[in-house]
This record gives C-alpha cells, sequence and structure tokens, in this order.
C-alpha cells in the first residue's frame, strides 16, 4: 500500500460501488478531506438507480463530500471511460486514485499517481480505527459476486495484521 500524503482522492466506478454495496462509503470522507469524482462515473454508478450502491452515492453527492468533477477522458487503450476520466482528474489535482482494475492502476503508476485499491482503503480504514476487521467485508464483498484474487485477498489480511 503506498504512503498517502495526499488528502485527495480521486474514485472510479468499481470502488465506489464496491464500497457502496457494503455500506462503507462512509470511510472516504473518514479517510480523506476531499473525495473527487468524474461526471462519466457518477453516471456509471447512478445507471441503476434501484441498487442500495447507487441509492447511497447519490446520497453522498446529496450530502456534499462526493464531488463530481467534469473530466475529459485521456486517451489511454485498453481502458474504459471512467477509468480514464478518474486517471485525468487524478492528475489534474495530484490525488491518489482509487481503482481496482489492473490495467488502470499499471497506466496510473506509469503515469506517476499513488494509486489505492478498495482493499487497501479498508486496510486504512482499520488501521484508522474506523473499522474493526477487514476479513469479514472482504468476504461479503466475494459473496455479493466482486472478483478478489486470492493473492489480493491474503496481503490486504496480512496488511492488516489479520494473517
Amino acid at each position: 500500500m503506498p504512503r498517502l500524503i495526499n488528502k485527495l482522492v480521486v474514485t472510479d466506478a468499481g470502488s465506489l460501488m464496491a464500497l457502496g454495496r457494503q455500506d462503507l462509503l462512509g470511510l472516504l470522507p473518514m479517510l480523506f478531506q476531499q473525495v473527487h469524482v468524474p461526471d462519466a462515473v457518477v453516471r456509471e454508478c447512478l445507471a441503476r438507480p434501484e441498487l442500495p450502491d447507487a441509492q447511497r452515492i447519490k446520497s453522498a453527492l446529496a450530502e456534499g463530500w462526493l464531488m463530481v468533477r467534469d473530466a475529459d477522458p485521456l486517451d489511454i487503450r485498453g481502458l474504459d471511460l471512467g477509468e480514464r476520466c478518474a486517471i485525468g482528474v487524478a492528475l489534474d489535482l495530484r490525488a491518489v486514485l482509487l481503482v481496482d482494475d489492473r490495467a488502470a492502476r499499471r497506466h496510473a503508476e506509469a503515469l506517476g499517481l499513488n494509486v489505492l485499491g478498495t482493499l487497501g482503503v479498508l486496510v486504512l480504514a482499520k488501521r484508522r480505527g474506523h473499522i474493526v476487521q477487514v476479513m469479514p467485508v472482504v468476504q461479503a464483498m466475494r459473496e455479493d459476486g466482486r472478483f478478489i484474487s486470492q493473492a489480493a485477498y491474503h496481503a490486504a489480511l496480512q496488511a492488516a495484521g489479520e494473517a
């Protein structure tokens, strides 16, 4: 997990929806002073408004701590629109990028960004006393259909002191 000096984070849809499904979006404003999301990512997250994660994201937007940014996508082959926009906004703001997709992470790191994934957010939240355990949250994410590799799962548990 990178050392987080920056107090700004830009999030992609996957992480935002994963935290929303577990009702853990509130961790983000506890860990960062500002949480930004590109407009393209908001559209992706709210495409199915009947889902609990979409409803929680909509509430976070209404509360004002999740801030929408207009974004032009970077020209990076192999990444989706939201990922390209999130990388662009993170570069503009010199912010940490919250993204799980392996290709997006590689591109962002090559551009000099600090990258954090959903599991990294959970580890950081545990270290700062905002959650008690990482393991049950990750297990619930897996049960909800989120792909988490065995390597990532074990690395997160080790980083959280739960291995």
